[in-house]
């Protein structure tokens, strides 16, 4: 289960501070990040909740996920994150969905493992490419996991005919869940490493304008002869609102 591997990781990184920048961005403290990865791996412990009506839900891989997605996902507001968060979640959606149908023929949980890292990999880098704000990713990735499993759920019981229980966030979902989050976090922060260096690196490589000497005539204002900075592209605006966070 390398979805409570991956959580470890996270909880020691965020017990030891090392991720406070992350979650400070989206308005989370630390010690509530903390909690959160906390309760996912109780949840993980519990067996599925079983309904008499042939329905079994995971606590960690479908309530909490859902929760916490909305919450995010309300959280953003009426803004274009949220909309950008919504599209988002049916880009993740579309590629759990895919995963789902592939595994159909695989009888074990270790050989379905690939689609698991597939569809979790696939979803948080597709995430934060519409997404893109921390928070707005975060959202989109919790939301369209579930989203994604519902959709194969509801296919499999209605379209093939079958009679099995219906397990929702079941099925290495939590996984994929937790190896999403992770992946969109990561893929998050290395853009903006890699922003910072492409804008650290554009201002010092900038070589400054040099005066021109203007001739002038008697009684001609010299205020031409000041040096004059380039331009702003909005090209440069374009790359900036790329990566903004959130909340600042």
């Amino acid at each position: 289960m390398f979805g409570m591997i991956l959580l470890a990781v996270v909880a020691a990184l965020i017990f030891f501070g090392i991720t406070d920048r992350f979650f400070g961005k989206m308005g989370v403290a630390n010690w509530v990040a903390f909690l959160l990865v906390l309760a996912f791996a109780v949840a993980a412990m519990f067996p599925p909740l079983v309904l008499a009506s042939g329905v079994s839900f995971s606590y960690a891989g479908f309530f909490l996920p859902l929760l916490l997605g909305v919450v995010a996902m309300f959280s953003l507001g009426a803004t274009s994150s949220l909309l950008r968060a919504v599209v988002g979640c049916l880009a993740v959606a579309g590629i759990v969905l895919a995963a789902r149908v592939a595994m159909v023929p695989v009888a074990s949980y270790r050989a379905a493992v690939p689609a698991f890292i597939t569809a979790g990999l696939a979803g948080g880098v597709a995430a934060f490419v519409i997404a893109r704000g921390r928070l707005a990713v975060l959202a989109s990735l919790l939301t369209g996991c579930v989203l994604g499993d519902f959709i194969a759920a509801m296919l499999f019981r209605f379209v093939t005919g079958a009679t099995y229980m219906l397990q929702l966030g079941q099925n290495g979902l939590f996984d994929t869940v937790v190896l999403a989050a992770v992946a969109g976090g990561l893929t998050c922060e290395i853009a903006q490493l890699v922003h910072r260096a492409v804008s650290r690196r554009a201002g010092v490589s900038m070589p400054a304008q040099a005066p021109v000497a203007v001739g002038f005539e008697a009684g001609q204002d010299n205020a031409l002869n000041k040096t004059e900075l380039p331009a702003h592209s909005e090209d440069d605006d374009l790359f900036d609102d790329y990566f903004n966070d959130d909340i600042d």
